[in-house]
């Protein structure tokens, strides 16, 4: 990353991708794993979210979208990122 870029502002709302990769175990001998990424802009979290799931077109809205995945099934959404400010 530049020195441009680590100054650069996010204007508008961010969003978190949580990754939900659940497995049965009996067929795999894979664990379930969680996932959740740094807050990004909307169009970088819906570009992080399709290539999650090899989608080939472009996704819409904040999901929940599924994909098989070998012996399981991956869930992805966006979920709103949190300010920071208390409640």
């Amino acid at each position: 990353m530049s020195a441009p870029d680590q100054l650069s502002l996010t204007l508008g709302p961010s969003f978190t991708v949580e990754v939900d990769d659940r497995f049965s175990p009996g067929l795999t001998g894979r664990h379930d794993r969680a996932y959740a990424s740094p807050p990004q802009p909307r169009d970088e979290a819906l570009t992080l979210a399709a290539l999650l799931l090899d989608a080939g077109q472009d996704l819409d809205g904040v999901g929940p979208w599924q994909r098989a995945l070998a012996g399981g099934r991956r869930t992805v959404r966006l979920v709103p990122a949190s300010n920071g400010a208390a409640d």
